[in-house]
């Protein structure tokens, strides 16, 4: 009997935590440059992150689109959906004296790097997120309920990396 109370009261935070896997985690882990630096994990359960932005005040809570912006959705929508379908590959290079800028398109993802003389920037876009806050647009407004269901897209992926002299910010979806 001790064994059935047991296990019926160790299940409770096992299904919490194979929900809060299921949905996604959003990691972000800082590090400070220098001897007394810090370094800081901060996890968001990306349901909790949904829930709270509900509670965002209703007059708030969808963000108009400009008129020009909301007009051009539909091509936005084509445009992703074609870059999506396209082989894989460089899409720009600027070099600068001190900077380099290039973005690639690799498999559903384009990735966005900038290297300078004191930082080194990464960024990866998933397609199929960007294509999901465009379905999302598509009344003309957003919520940011709506942008934080989208990051569910880029599950299992390290949005951004920064480094900026001795310090380190890392953003991922789990």
């Amino acid at each position: 009997m001790v064994m059935k109370v047991f296990a019926a009261l160790a299940a409770i935070p096992i299904c919490g935590m194979a929900v809060v896997a299921g949905t996604g985690v959003l990691i972000v882990d800082v590090k400070e440059g220098g001897p007394d630096g810090h370094h800081i994990v901060v996890p968001v359960p990306l349901l909790a992150a949904q829930a709270a932005a509900r509670f965002v005040p209703s007059e708030a809570s969808r963000i108009p689109l400009p008129p020009e912006m909301e007009r051009y959705l539909p091509a936005a929508e084509r445009l992703v959906a074609a870059l999506a379908d396209a082989p894989d590959g460089e899409l720009v290079r600027v070099d600068e004296k001190q900077e380099q800028v290039v973005i690639t398109k690799v498999g559903r993802t384009l990735q966005i790097e900038v290297h300078g003389p004191k930082e080194d920037v990464s960024v990866l876009v998933p397609l199929t997120m960007v294509s999901e806050v465009l379905r999302r647009a598509r009344d003309g407004r957003l919520a940011p309920a709506d942008v934080v269901a989208a990051l569910r897209q880029a599950r299992l992926t390290k949005i951004a990396d920064v480094r900026d002299g001795g310090d380190h910010v890392q953003i991922s979806i789990w």
